[in-house]
């Protein structure tokens, strides 16, 4: 009897997990087809495109504008991606499909009439095997039929165009590359009037090609200001390589309160790298008297994250490192400094998320740091930098007894330390109960449990709550972004080669949180951290067009999946020179970048 019942209890498990995943799908109607690759199919049966009926096609891929393959260039890579979307919408649009899914739920092809999409798609010429699926059986199409499908391609003029600003680009031109409002299509369909772009329809071109453009600094233009705080925001969305230059204004201002220091500077910084601007002025400051002193983090193999901190402290040598806490003496410890601040004269505070480093300083990363004015700010952060000048870091520092809301003109302005403050427990989730219109988050991590559940709350009782999230933060085994999308929580992953790297919260048109400490337990319960919390309507107001920028910014797929990080998924991740997901491998030689196999 036992086995029996254990018979039909493995047969009950059976059925319910092919229930819960069918490997195949059929009769499904495709109602918009985006790309060769992907494509709305109708679940529901509404017979619209929603939001998160978007699928992608993996075991082959169509040719992507400006990837080099091993059978095509940048221009040709383009021209076949054009013919491949077309005969994609022809094949595929409004007609019945069966889907084919492997065991990670990932969409293996189609088959429209018995026949394997994939197949066809290798066929014609209009694509490539996908390297992750190279064990698949499909074969590369050959040459031959590649040059036919470019001679169609030839035929049709195939120019680069803006339907915004009218303009039209070359399939080589570096802005048409780079700009996510290009369109391919043959000349002889637009019928609207057009200008050309200056740079490629040049007679003679002001400058080569190159993989690096030609890098443009910001104005000096905070998304805040008034007598006492400037806010700046790096709009990771204008650049696609790191830089060694002082690009955008939160840099600039911290190059500025350097050079304009006349007695003190104190620094807590997580390290430094890839900034000579920041670091010879910080030489120059010595040298014209200026007193300088500095706290930074090591990790537990006597090294800093940053290459060029250990080499500035041969400069600057009036440091100290976070393993010589007295907590612990003469060992190391995987909690970090994680403070990006500076106090200039006693009077001027520089803070926020962006590390002294070529991807935050450049805009590669999305980052928010604060200029304040205050002698009183000041002395608050004096304090916490004191105790770490001395060795007191982590959990040996004594908590502060700082006033809060202090009064700056529209501001009131409060300063909270981790590890002492417990500030998501004792300080942000207040904030988050109260709120009554919105929260919005632009985040590199939120893993705190507690704060995730009052969020959840908080959607509950009609808040509208958004997260921006960083692609590497999302895809960690221990991201709860699936769950919080599950709570109906909108979550736009971001698709860019650069990080979102801000540790915000937006609440209301009326509070901003900025800060240097990740919304996960370590940021809060144990590394050395800073968060400002800060009432001002206008400030919050222009905060909050800057997110609702980034997030029309990101494609509506992102809202339901994860791109990779070092991927095609995510723009010019595979040719920053960058290690975007910490595999190791940088760009061609990450596996994700290899889509075509040879």
């Amino acid at each position: 009897m036992k086995k029996i019942f254990a018979i039909l209890f493995l047969i009950f498990i059976f059925i319910f997990i092919a229930i819960l995943f069918k490997p195949e799908q059929h009769d499904l109607k495709i109602v918009k087809v985006k790309s060769a690759n992907e494509f709305y199919v109708d679940f529901n049966k509404n017979k619209k495109p929603d939001n998160d009926e978007l699928v992608e096609m993996y075991a082959v891929r169509s040719f992507i504008k400006g990837v080099k393959t091993p059978y095509t260039s940048n221009i040709e890579s383009a021209k076949l991606e054009y013919l491949a979307d077309e005969f994609a919408k022809k094949q595929l649009l409004n007609k019945k499909v069966t889907l084919k899914f492997d065991g990670k739920k990932r969409l293996i092809t189609i088959y429209l009439n018995n026949q394997d999409y994939a197949e066809l798609l290798l066929k014609k010429g209009l694509a490539l095997v996908n390297e992750a699926f190279k064990e698949s059986g499909y074969k590369n199409p050959d040459m031959e039929i590649i040059k036919m499908r470019l001679k169609e391609a030839d035929k049709l003029n195939l120019t680069a165009y803006n339907p915004y600003s009218k303009k039209l680009h070359k399939l080589d031109c570096k802005f048409a590359n780079l700009n996510r409002n290009i369109i391919l299509i043959p000349l002889s369909e637009i019928k609207t009037e057009t200008k050309k772009c200056n740079y490629c329809y040049a007679t003679k071109r002001a400058e080569k090609f190159t993989k690096y453009p030609k890098i443009e600094f910001e104005k000096y233009n905070p998304v805040y200001s008034d007598k006492f705080i400037e806010m700046y925001i790096n709009d990771f969305t204008k650049y696609y390589y790191p830089s060694d230059k002082c690009v955008v204004t939160a840099c600039q201002s911290l190059l500025r309160q350097i050079n304009n220091a006349k007695s003190e500077i104190d620094f807590a910084i997580y390290g430094i790298e890839s900034q000579p601007q920041i670091i010879n002025a910080l030489k120059k400051a010595k040298q014209r008297g200026v007193k300088i002193r500095w706290v930074y983090d090591l990790d537990n193999k006597t090294n800093s994250s940053y290459k060029d901190t250990l080499p500035l402290t041969k400069i600057l040598t009036d440091s100290r490192a976070d393993q010589t806490s007295k907590d612990a003496p003469g060992k190391f410890s995987n909690i970090i400094m994680h403070n990006k601040f500076f106090i200039f004269d006693n009077e001027t505070l520089w803070t926020g998320s962006a590390n002294i480093s070529g991807t935050d300083m450049s805009g590669f990363n999305a980052n928010t740091v604060l200029l304040i004015k205050s002698k009183d700010i000041a002395k608050i952060y004096k304090q916490e930098f004191e105790q770490m000048y001395k060795g007191y870091f982590h959990k040996k520092k004594s908590k502060l007894n700082n006033p809060e809301f202090i009064s700056l003109q529209q501001s009131k302005v409060s300063v909270y330390f981790s590890p002492q403050d417990k500030i998501i427990e004792n300080k942000i989730i207040p904030y988050i109960k109260n709120a009554k219109k919105y929260i919005y988050i632009p985040v590199f991590v939120i893993t705190h449990k507690s704060l995730i559940t009052e969020l959840m709350l908080a959607k509950q009782r009609g808040v509208d709550v958004r997260i921006i999230s960083d692609a590497t933060g999302a895809s960690n085994k221990y991201s709860p972004i699936k769950l919080i999308r599950t709570a109906g929580i909108k979550v736009k992953t971001e698709n860019r080669a650069g990080k979102m790297h801000m540790k915000s919260i937006l609440i209301d048109d009326k509070y901003t949180i900025i800060g240097s400490m990740n919304f996960s337990k370590s940021g809060e319960a144990y590394n050395d951290e800073n968060v400002i919390i800060i009432e001002n309507t206008k400030l919050t107001e222009n905060f909050k067009r800057q997110f609702l920028y980034l997030w029309s910014a990101i494609p509506e797929k992102w809202l339901y999946k994860n791109p990779q990080a070092e991927s095609y998924d995510s723009i010019n991740s595979c040719f920053d020179g960058v290690d975007n997901d910490h595999d190791g491998y940088i760009d061609s030689n990450d596996k994700s970048c290899k889509y075509f196999v040879k």
